[in-house]
């Protein structure tokens, strides 16, 4: 039977109920939702103890409330649960303490990972794996000695009955999902906003998401969606000369499942317009829904979104007030996108996939098998995929042979 332990530590969910992720998410990150598939999947026919930092409900028989992470390593180590899962980007006191302990990491990158990371996960032996939420960002890290760890789980999805029950308006709505932070990058579609208004004028734009999403306790500006400098920065293309917000702009705050509502009154979805995504939970939400959705061909976003199939990565910047314009306008283009993307997203990211995949990788980690290479099959031009096979490939010969990345932070 499948044993290991998990580090739950998700302070944006803290009081949510994520014990049904199958029935849509009421307003947590996408990591923390993918934790929430995952541990009930596992909790079916597994033994697993999830170490909870916060109050979430989550659908597991054997939860542990701790104070601290400490407090979950020792336990864990007491109680035998030797494969021990947590998400990338910890403190560097979390790192250090976890080095204290008899047990084996599988550290899940939902983040992608700085270079103090990939270093640590290279040189500890205690990091056994290092998982990928998608192929595309397994692929990232193929040039990097990291890559012996390496392996990939795709994220985990289910459309909601609020998703499946959807039926879209036709109404020329544009919605942006995502916290309102610079490395969200809404400010690159309000930009675009003028644009797209003048070629389209009965166009809509509706934003999920402010600058609490993943911080409840920020300072925002005085129009109330972001951090003041940079709500100043995206602003200025959606008031007027008095600072009114134009009227075809409506923000909508934080949702949770309620925001299938004001995908109905949309047309297409945008997240992260620079693709700087592991995955793109979000995006995947919106393909249930039928909306095709634009973003950036780069990172991992092909992941969640196949371009010309279920919607449209751009390859520069420039080039996204013109596919949503395109979008806007060709509906019968829009209608085999929409199909498309619903399909996709209903079939392409089911649970018991995830599942299976953690059993496989804890199962490996017992063992002590290393990781298999998996040779890139696909969007090659994504990320300089080919140059990053090269290099791994050299690196079998060389092992001292720095990486993109070393050569990229040098």
């Amino acid at each position: 039977m499948t044993k290991a332990a998990f580090l739950f530590n998700e302070p944006e969910a803290s009081g949510m109920d994520l014990s049904a992720p199958e029935n849509g998410n009421p307003g947590a990150g996408g990591t923390a939702l993918c934790f929430a598939y995952v541990i009930k999947g596992l909790d079916a026919d597994s033994d697993i103890k999830v170490y909870a930092m916060q109050d979430t409900k989550l659908s597991c028989r054997n939860i542990m409330r701790v104070k601290d992470e400490a407090e979950a390593f020792a336990d864990a180590e007491k109680n035998g649960y030797s494969v021990f899962i947590l998400r990338g980007h910890q403190k560097p006191e979390v790192i250090n303490e976890l080095q204290k302990y008899d047990l084996r990491y599988i550290f899940w990158m939902h983040n992608r990972l700085t270079y103090e990371e990939i270093c640590f996960f290279r040189s500890c032996e205690k990091v056994r794996r290092v998982l990928a939420v998608g192929r595309e960002m397994y692929d990232f890290y193929i040039d990097d000695n990291v890559s012996d760890k390496l392996d990939y789980v795709t994220n985990p999805f289910v459309p909601s009955p609020e998703m499946k029950a959807i039926k879209l308006s036709g109404e020329k709505g544009i919605c942006f999902v995502g916290s309102l932070i610079p490395d969200k990058n809404f400010h690159m579609l309000a930009e675009a906003w003028p644009q797209i208004k003048k070629e389209v004028p009965d166009a809509r734009l509706h934003v999920i998401g402010n600058g609490k999403l993943y911080d409840r306790d920020a300072h925002l500006g005085p129009y109330g969606l972001a951090e003041s400098g940079y709500e100043a920065s995206f602003m200025k293309y959606l008031t007027d000369d008095e600072g009114k917000i134009d009227k075809a702009v409506v923000f909508h705050g934080i949702m949770g499942s309620e925001k299938t509502d004001v995908f109905r009154q949309c047309a297409v979805g945008v997240i992260n317009p620079m693709g700087t995504e592991t995955f793109g939970l979000a995006a995947v939400e919106m393909e249930a829904c039928g909306l095709p959705v634009v973003s950036r061909m780069k990172l991992g976003l092909p992941d969640a979104v196949i371009s010309g199939k279920t919607g449209i990565l751009i390859r520069k910047p420039a080039e996204l007030a013109g596919a949503l314009i395109l979008l806007l306008t060709d509906d019968a283009g829009r209608k085999k996108l929409s199909l498309n993307a619903v399909k996709y997203a209903s079939e392409a990211f089911l649970p018991e996939k995830a599942v299976k995949g953690f059993k496989r990788v804890i199962g490996e980690v017992e063992e002590d098998k290393p990781a298999a290479y998996k040779k890139p099959v696909g969007n090659m031009g994504n990320n300089n995929k080919r140059v990053r096979r090269i290099f791994h490939g050299l690196h079998k010969a060389v092992k001292k042979l720095p990486s993109v990345h070393d050569i990229q932070k040098k």
